[in-house]
């Protein structure tokens, strides 16, 4: 007959050496494969405002834009805008179709562009002319931050316009709102 210490012996240390080989933790459901890991959401669609200055036409602009990631970070985005230019007893309007170089993504920073523009203009013109559309090229650069759930921007703009020695230039400061919030999802 075994004595009562070899008998304990034989009992208590696999269930020791079993208790310690169990994990601090269990899941409820064990997954196949590998975990799920976790995927940052695209960057969010933003529409925004924004209010600066024409110094080739001396004027006030108003103007909105959208900004839409091109990629999952937002580092790349299409940003097409609109402006109306308030001249002396007329309005002009200028649109673009842009795309903006953002090292920051989602989170801001400076960031830099290029793209195409029209200008419905005056400027030049006769008295009495009909307006002229004109195309040119975009160049742009700024900075975006985060202010809450909005971002704040500030933008200057150099449109070279084709036939015509008139090149406008701004500087605009806006308010972006994100369609959803930029955060990680599994």
């Amino acid at each position: 007959m075994a004595s009562p210490v070899s008998y304990l012996a034989n009992r208590l240390i696999p269930l020791l050496v079993f208790l310690l080989l169990l994990p601090l933790s269990l899941e409820a459901q064990f997954r196949r494969g590998r975990q799920a890991e976790v995927v940052p959401r695209w960057a969010p669609i933003s529409i925004g405002a924004k209010v600066g200055w024409d110094s080739q036409a001396n004027a006030t602009t108003v103007g909105g834009h959208v900004r839409i990631p091109v990629v999952r970070n937002g580092t790349v985005e299409l940003y097409p805008s609109a402006e109306a230019i308030f001249l002396t007893g007329t309005k002009e309007y200028q649109y673009n179709l842009d795309a903006a170089w953002v090292p920051g993504g989602a989170g801001g920073g400076v960031f830099a562009g290029a793209g195409v523009g029209w200008r419905d203009s005056v400027i030049g013109m006769d008295v009495g002319d009909p307006r002229q559309t004109l195309f040119g090229f975009n160049a742009f650069g700024g900075g975006k931050t985060n202010l809450g759930p909005m971002q704040i921007e500030v933008v200057l703009r150099w449109t070279f316009l084709n036939e015509t020695q008139y090149q406008p230039n701004s500087a605009s400061i806006g308010l972006n709102f994100p369609l959803w919030r930029a955060t990680s999802q599994r």
